[in-house]
């Protein structure tokens, strides 16, 4: 086993070591909170029913961030890892077979958002696109007929 897995193994029994055997926290009626540090950065979800709740994962971040895409990415690979880690591993608690499944879930079901950024030639405007939307604009500003005529006649060959 890496020492990744061993690491995550040891992480999840020791959480199990503080948990007491009662209906509510069989059940995991309550929504639970988890944080997992992985490399250097936090990768925060919650899980209710023993299930993730997928709109929690990286919750801290700004949905609209690489830093986002990332940490969903970080996140798919850990709920791999802790999946592959307690299926190996075997324990008399209770509740390793919940996490078991719920991990091993996550792992087959949570798709991550991949973002990525590009720059190509094609996002590059033409000189007669300028051009149509300076009069566009010069257009909505003037409100002549004059300069609307001009950006019909310049845009007009664009589209």
């Amino acid at each position: 086993m890496s020492g990744v897995a061993i690491t995550l193994t040891a992480y999840i029994l020791s959480l199990s070591g503080n948990v007491q055997d009662n209906d509510q926290q069989r059940l995991a009626l309550a929504e639970t909170e988890v944080i997992i540090q992985h490399k250097e950065s936090m990768i925060p979800f919650s899980h209710k029913n023993w299930k993730l709740i997928n709109n929690s994962v990286c919750d801290n971040s700004d949905r609209n961030s690489p830093d986002y895409s990332n940490c969903t990415v970080n996140a798919k690979f850990i709920f791999q890892q802790i999946c592959t880690a307690l299926t190996n591993k075997a324990s008399p608690y209770w509740h390793h077979k919940k996490y078991q499944t719920m991990y091993c879930d996550a792992a087959v079901n949570y798709t991550p958002l991949v973002a990525t950024i590009s720059y190509g030639e094609g996002t590059q405007i033409s000189e007669q696109e300028k051009e149509c939307n300076r009069l566009i604009l010069k257009a909505m500003v003037s409100g002549t007929k004059e300069d609307r005529d001009k950006k019909n006649e310049v845009c007009k060959v664009i589209k």
